[in-house]
């Protein structure tokens, strides 16, 4: 016959401060990342620019127009 046992825990002060800091910690990490990616896109973006309107419709079948939403068409909602 098994028994079962019952544990009460109780969540701690220091618990909960370790939680918050690496919910903190997390979002942080997340918004220098953002940066980065960011930063990388704006050079991709001034790349774009720089070709002319015969390539960029031959290489990435896109207008002008359309360079910033195709740089970021992972970022936009559909």
């Amino acid at each position: 016959m098994k028994m079962a046992y019952i544990t009460d825990t109780k969540p701690t002060l220091g618990a909960a401060i370790w939680s918050a800091l690496q919910t903190a910690g997390s979002a942080v990490l997340r918004f220098f990342e953002d940066i980065t990616l960011a930063s990388s896109r704006v050079e991709i973006i001034n790349a774009m620019q720089d070709m002319d309107d015969e390539t960029l419709r031959s290489r990435f079948n896109i207008s002008r127009d359309q360079i910033v939403s195709y740089v970021f068409r992972d970022k936009l909602v559909p």
